[in-house]
């Protein structure tokens, strides 16, 4: 890299620290994630003066975010109905109009997303010009559906910003700990691993990353990194558990914490990997058409914490669309209410779980969580 550009990156990475919201979250916060998204929030209220008027009080309640949630969701039907090529005509073919929503048993007046459509018409999804477009990524999840998503910077900086959150809800420490980053078996446009570890580059957290699927590998950088947190595959994090039984004791290396992420996370497993490394596997669950990472379990293990300021989650029946209660399991559908780029609107997911919809023990008291997730078929 030649000085120009040393001094070009340089800056721009300055310019996303100062965006960094979570920066200036306290590690000690009840719930560094909801207290990142709330900060979002009351920044939207104070920059809009509708927002104002419907927010006069300092303290925001649960009754409060759906409100929230619902300006938003009128207000980006306004956005993608003149933005978006795609939801501007199936809008009109659908008799959508913005001013009908009204309250959350509206929403299904809205047609749903289908991952079909995204794959076969991305570019109509756009509500930017290309050239604004810093990032796309393509994946196929679990569904063998080919995607690909864009995202402008900022989004970019969102997306780092909601997981530096999510890392410090799981215990992530700037000064005493190291995430040990391992995803050998991910294929896909984007690197989780680099997205990760660039993460902990701008929230001032070490990170090492060891893509080797051999244990005595992984078990070396722990001793020689000083490795408190470990993320990656699910799967990945089992099979290594099972095999570093003959090399550790539970609690011998000091990990803390293990994120299990990219796919579902069963009771037996859990069982398995914490027995081994003596701490909490938390779940984590996203889609890179949602922005990567989008919901991450506490340490009381009972829920993952949705990213709230960034997305309305529903719960449908599969089969006819309803939207179902709080408690009931259903097909996970997601709005992104942020996103300028690649806006997605009641988007299925594929995914089976139900939502949670009251405090959490760890001290949360106002976002969504959403149960432990599976695949529909």
């Amino acid at each position: 890299m030649s000085f120009p550009e040393k001094i070009n990156t340089f800056v721009r990475q300055n310019i996303a620290k100062r965006k960094l919201v979570s920066r200036n979250i306290d590690n000690d916060t009840v719930n560094p994630l909801e207290r990142w998204g709330l900060t979002k929030i009351k920044s939207d209220i104070n920059n809009s003066n509708e927002l104002k008027n419907l927010f006069a009080q300092k303290y925001l309640d649960r009754d409060d975010l759906r409100k929230y949630k619902l300006f938003k969701m009128q207000e980006l039907l306004e956005y993608v109905s003149n933005k978006s090529p795609f939801y501007s005509k199936l809008y009109k073919e659908a008799g959508v109009n913005p001013s009908q929503v009204n309250n959350f048993n509206d929403l299904e007046k809205i047609p749903l997303t289908e991952q079909e459509q995204l794959a076969k018409h991305q570019y109509h999804f756009l509500c930017v010009s290309r050239k604004n477009i810093a990032r796309e990524f393509t994946s196929s999840g679990t569904t063998n559906i080919l995607k690909s998503v864009a995202y402008t910077q900022n989004e970019l900086i969102e997306i780092v910003d909601s997981v530096i959150s999510g890392l410090k809800m799981a215990g992530m420490d700037s000064k005493n700990d190291t995430l040990q980053i391992m995803y050998p078996t991910i294929t896909a446009t984007w690197d989780p691993g680099l997205m990760l570890s660039k993460a902990c580059d701008l929230a001032g957290f070490n990170s090492v990353i060891n893509d080797s699927t051999d244990v005595e590998d992984q078990i070396n950088t722990m001793k020689e990194a000083g490795t408190t947190l470990m993320i990656g595959t699910s799967s990945f994090l089992y099979e290594l558990s099972k095999k570093a039984s003959k090399f550790v004791e539970p609690g011998e290396l000091g990990i803390k914490r293990i994120i299990c992420s990219s796919e579902p996370l069963t009771e037996s497993m859990r069982t398995q990997i914490e027995s081994v490394w003596g701490c909490k596997a938390l779940r984590q669950w996203g889609m890179t058409e949602l922005g990567l990472a989008n919901a991450i379990e506490c340490t009381e293990q009972n829920g993952l914490h949705v990213n709230n300021a960034d997305f309305l989650v529903e719960v449908i029946d599969p089969e006819t669309g309803k939207i179902l209660p709080p408690g009931e399991e259903g097909e996970l559908v997601f709005t992104t209410l942020r996103r300028e780029c690649m806006p997605l609107i009641r988007y299925r997911t594929g995914d089976i779980s139900s939502l949670i919809d009251e405090p959490c023990n760890c001290g949360a008291i106002v976002d969504q969580r959403i149960r432990d997730v599976k695949r529909l078929n």
